[in-house]
């Protein structure tokens, strides 16, 4: 469970930097997918940008470990 609401990539539906790495981890590579599953980013435009960026960041960090 987050600490805080730094935690937190979509504060919208709770959804962690975790949460999100683990699904990465377990082939969600592409953002849209990812929504689909979790619902990060579907309701407010903020969180949209904010996670979408992050996301990929993330895909692309966690492809060269």
């Amino acid at each position: 469970m987050p600490k805080n609401k730094k935690d937190y990539l979509c504060s919208c539906y709770k959804i962690t930097k975790s949460d999100v790495k683990n699904h990465i981890k377990n082939g969600i590579t592409d953002y849209k997918e990812l929504q689909k599953i979790t619902k990060i980013g579907s309701s407010c435009s903020d969180c949209k940008k904010k996670t979408k960026k992050k996301f990929y960041k993330y895909v692309e960090k966690l492809s060269t470990e």
